[in-house]
């Protein structure tokens, strides 16, 4: 490990909200949660090895590419629940197009780390309670399948400028959980 990484690995890393980006690899775009993340890197979590080396990633429609540089299998249960409850989420997102307040409140709820009691609260006030017994079925389901951790090494003003979106957003969700304690009814 040379000087440079050694000093890479101290430099402060996020994870107050995560990233949606997405990953190329063979030829489709796979989405993914940056997590751990600062403006020289982040980790992400997926359930197909990948190759060390260069990786194209996008955030909306603008690409920027990455080195993968480290992979390890992973199988936290914490981190799972919380995946399959972020992609339920999502699917009650995808249908309050005509309530755009909600929708937006639902995919900032998704980017935070750590609140899947609140997480489950809001699909059962969704109505999710259909989701909840998927996400525990999923949940068995993938616990037997390897999950991998991956860490990504990024130098793009594309990256950058995700950041710098990043911490705006994150620091409001800090400045909502320092009011109230914690985001959802308790």
């Amino acid at each position: 490990m040379t000087d440079t990484s050694l000093a890479l690995r101290h430099v402060q890393r996020h994870n107050q909200i995560s990233i949606r980006l997405h990953y190329l690899r063979e030829g489709a775009w796979h989405r993914l949660y940056a997590q751990h993340w600062n403006e020289r890197g982040f980790c992400f979590f997926h359930t197909q090895p990948l190759p060390a080396g260069t990786l194209g990633f996008k955030r909306s429609l603008q690409p920027f590419e990455g080195e993968l540089v480290w992979t390890h299998a992973s199988q936290d249960e914490t981190q799972v629940t919380e995946m399959l409850l972020n992609e339920a989420i999502h699917r009650h997102a995808d249908r309050m197009s005509s309530q755009p307040a909600m929708q937006q409140r639902l995919m900032r709820l998704m980017r935070v780390q750590g609140m899947a009691d609140a997480k489950r609260q809001v699909l059962t006030a969704l109505g999710g309670v259909a989701d909840l017994a998927m996400v525990q079925q999923d949940l068995r389901l993938r616990m037997q399948e390897v999950l991998f951790q991956s860490g990504v090494r990024v130098d793009s003003a594309v990256w950058s400028a995700v950041v710098a979106d990043a911490l705006a957003l994150g620091s409001v969700v800090q400045d909502l959980e320092r009011w109230s304690g914690r985001l959802g009814p308790g």
